[in-house]
């Protein structure tokens, strides 16, 4: 397995894009099973978060493994000690964006990779980012695992953020408002003692998928804590999960940034239009408009 680290710049304003570093893990061969998938720590977490899942993924599972160090978090938020959050923050918009850039960048570096055999796995904010990003891509990941994760943004959030939202930008951030966009499996862990994201965001998300008619799978940690500690933890809960898909799914076609697909996204009375030919510094990859007539 080789490890390195990449830096980019991510999308932002006009003049001032933001510089991005993710590490990246990889097998020493890429052949044409290979796949990648995107790893998104939580809230006030660093890029090396989840290096022990990464590991797993990358060993057993043939997969090129992503991490990025995104905006207002972890290093990016304190160089040394690498712990806590800028505030205001943003919860999710910026930081989608860099952390699917992220993956953007080594599709690029690595052109062998299976595009078929794409994934996204979060905890807490990350699997926040991991619902978000099967709504914005929605042919992109064969498959998206969130554990422990938000699903809307409740008022403690705000606190925590320290800025108020427009109801568009909340909006946005509820991934029950845009479920049916979603096209891939979602698969589901969460811990019923979770004091810091409730469990009841996956049973919601759950039930809606369910509704839906969308494939949805979940397990939940009876007396689990936010790192479903002390009943289990999230690395076992990644190796209990994960096998189900990472060896045997695969996407329906070509992702939304290979094919440069514009989206458009209401999101109460506004629209977020995402255009995926833009590179990933180019300030007009998304931008906010009026409601489509």
């Amino acid at each position: 397995m080789k490890r390195y680290e990449i830096n980019f710049l991510s999308a932002s304003t006009k003049d001032c894009p933001k510089p991005i570093t993710a590490v990246v893990c990889e097998p020493d061969r890429i052949g044409p099973r290979t796949g990648a998938m995107l790893f998104t720590h939580g809230w006030g977490g660093t890029r090396y978060n989840d290096l022990g899942k990464i590991s797993e993924a990358c060993k057993r599972h043939d997969l090129v493994c992503v991490s990025a160090e995104f905006r207002q978090s972890g290093y990016d938020y304190d160089p040394v000690r690498a712990s806590g959050w800028d505030c205001p923050y943003d919860l999710s918009f910026y930081q989608l964006f860099d952390v699917l850039n992220a993956l953007r960048e080594v599709i690029a570096l690595r052109p062998g990779i299976n595009l078929r055999r794409l994934f996204h796995y979060g905890g807490s904010q990350g699997a926040h980012m991991a619902f978000l990003s099967a709504i914005v891509l929605p042919r992109t990941f064969a498959a998206v695992y969130g554990s422990c994760g938000a699903t809307f943004i409740e008022p403690h959030f705000l606190v925590w953020a320290g800025r108020e939202f427009f109801p568009h930008e909340l909006s946005f951030r509820n991934v029950l408002d845009h479920a049916e966009r979603i096209e891939c499996p979602v698969y589901l862990d969460h811990g019923s003692a979770d004091k810091e994201v409730s469990w009841e965001h996956s049973r919601k998300l759950e039930q809606r998928l369910r509704e839906l008619g969308k494939p949805v799978e979940a397990v939940y940690y009876q007396g689990g804590g936010h790192q479903l500690e002390p009943i289990s933890n999230r690395m076992e809960a990644f190796k209990l999960m994960a096998p189900r898909f990472l060896d045997s799914a695969e996407g329906s076609g070509e992702p939304e940034f290979v094919r440069g697909t514009k989206i458009e996204l209401a999101c109460a009375g506004r629209t977020l239009t995402i255009d995926w030919s833009k590179p990933s510094a180019d300030a007009e990859l998304f931008r906010w408009g009026p409601a489509a007539k």
